[in-house]
């Protein structure tokens, strides 16, 4: 029972921010126009690292995502240095994580979020402009995960901040709500904090080993620090977990290096660690507190009918995209059986459920189609036919191949 009111009241702290910093990041996404953006960062050199850096910071994008657009942003013609400051400073923030962190853990932690990774990101660009600007980054076709997008304003922002943001990262906003709730039920308030090795720098470092290889996204690594603070650790390690956890993980850190090369490489992970211990250790030498921790924000009766509510719908919207996504992969394994009329494609850069709407939009457009089921995880799109025009497997690679991805040899039913 202690578990399950910890996941509660971890949800409710969690579900006010995060839906005003969806809303914030939907408007973004509808009113900033990338054309703008990159004409900005085709110069090498401070400024174009500081405004990409600048764009970066707000943008609502986990390392899973920020990779494909940075290159593709690269292939558009930003700088070395724009690409690698954007791949700083994009995946330690977003809009949506800064709201939470500023409601969970107050504004000067959030504050030291933002600052740091904008400067980790401006810092990064402009050395990595400055020590090799020989080796070229690897090639990409640039793709935008949400395409050409129809409807009102109001229907843009609902399905790219709900449809593409909070159904990519619920998986991982519910794993960071049970790890905070595990460390509030098994351990006492401050427990750790008896241990002095864990308050100096050693706390930190361990703060960042955990961070560097755990895939978390920005968002779903607030509730886990909160719980690190509970336990007794220092701002300072929960700041560079905050830091390092959503900037590097193991499942992308081999796509990083391949794309930036050695050099870069090397540079955008020492820009991640080195700047990440020093806010920490600034933080803990400020001695800067939280607000109070993730079960000491719902004050007031009307604050906490609203925050119920909020998080009734959070755990609503999770459990509709979790069904959603168990009846798609149902689905597709039981169209894939049929083989006749369908084609099967195996397509390469999704990554997330903003490049499935991608696809699915362009394979839909064809003559003939009467259903489109794709995966990013398995790479797939499979192809139904309405049984009366006979599907042409190049035109769908073709139109796949034009909307910025590519396609894999495959021996996919037809």
């Amino acid at each position: 029972m202690n578990f399950i009111q910890a996941v509660w009241e971890t949800t409710q702290a969690l579900a006010l921010p995060l839906f005003f910093g969806l809303a914030v990041a939907g408007l973004l996404h509808v009113f900033v126009k990338k054309e703008r953006i990159l004409k900005h960062l085709g110069k090498p050199g401070l400024m174009s690292s500081m405004k990409a850096s600048l764009v970066g910071v707000p943008l609502p994008l986990c390392s899973c995502s920020v990779l494909p657009t940075a290159l593709g942003l690269r292939k558009d013609g930003a700088s070395r240095g724009a690409v690698t400051s954007f791949l700083i400073s994009t995946p330690q923030t977003g809009v949506d994580s800064v709201f939470v962190a500023w409601g969970i853990l107050g504004w000067p932690v959030a504050l030291a979020k933002v600052v740091t990774a904008f400067l980790a990101g401006v810092v990064g660009g402009t050395v990595a402009d400055a020590v090799d600007r020989g080796e070229e980054l690897e090639e990409s076709t640039a793709h935008g995960c949400t395409g050409s997008e129809r409807g009102s304003v109001v229907a843009r922002v609902w399905d790219y901040a709900v449809g593409t943001i909070f159904r990519d990262i619920y998986l991982w906003l519910g794993a960071g709500i049970i790890i905070s709730a595990l460390i509030v039920t098994f351990l006492e308030p401050g427990q750790l904090a008896e241990y002095p090795i864990l308050q100096g720098p050693l706390g930190l470092l361990a703060a960042l080993a955990v961070g560097i290889p755990l895939y978390v996204c920005s968002t779903a690594s607030v509730p886990i620090a909160a719980g690190l603070i509970y336990a007794g650790f220092p701002v300072g390690s929960a700041l560079v977990f905050l830091m390092a956890g959503p900037a590097t993980n193991a499942v992308t850190i081999g796509a990083v290096r391949k794309a930036l090369g050695g050099k870069v490489f090397l540079i955008y992970l020492a820009t991640v660690v080195v700047f990440s211990l020093g806010a920490g250790l600034l933080l803990n030498s400020l001695e800067v507190s939280t607000t109070g921790g993730l079960h000491e924000h719902m004050g007031g009766s009307l604050q906490r009918i609203s925050g119920a509510v909020a998080g009734i719908l959070m755990v609503l919207g999770m459990l509709w995209f979790a069904i959603s996504d168990l009846k798609e992969r149902c689905s597709n394994r039981a169209d894939q059986d049929e083989g006749d009329g369908s084609l099967l494609l195996s397509v390469d850069g999704m990554t997330c459920h903003g490049c499935e709407n991608t696809v699915k939009r362009v394979l839909e457009g064809i003559h003939g189609v009467q259903k489109v089921i794709v995966s990013a995880s398995s790479g797939t799109a499979h192809i139904t036919g309405d049984g009366q025009v006979t599907l042409d497997r190049s035109a769908a690679e073709s139109l796949v191949r034009k909307a910025g991805f590519e396609i894999r040899d495959s021996e996919g039913g037809s």
